[in-house]
């Protein structure tokens, strides 16, 4: 009895599918203004504002750069310029323990 209900329910289904398959779909709401459709989403899609993230790339030599003219500028133009040899050796001695302080080293 059950195989008889499943054949039954079986036989339903494809029957339904067959329907389905021999009407046409319905494409009229589509068809319609398509073109105008398709160019505004890509007229949408070229005025579209780039995001903030991708002008940092743009700009990372830039920051390179900038990085670089910063570091040359500190060591060429160090306001502590001691005559004496011994006075430069314990002024690195201070800046190292001043930034081992500050890092917890």
């Amino acid at each position: 009895m059950i195989n008889r209900q499943k054949d039954e329910r079986d036989d339903r289904l494809e029957r339904l599918f067959a329907a389905a398959r021999e009407t046409p779909p319905d494409v009229s709401a589509v068809e319609r203004n398509f073109e105008t459709r398709l160019a505004a989403r890509i007229r949408e899609s070229r005025e579209r504002k780039e995001p903030w993230y991708g002008w940092a790339w743009r700009l990372a030599p830039v920051f390179v750069v900038l990085t670089l003219l910063l570091g040359a500028w500190t060591l060429v133009l160090d306001p502590v310029h001691p005559a004496d040899p011994g006075t430069a050796l314990v002024s690195v001695a201070e800046q190292v323990a001043l930034v081992d302080d500050l890092t917890g080293g």
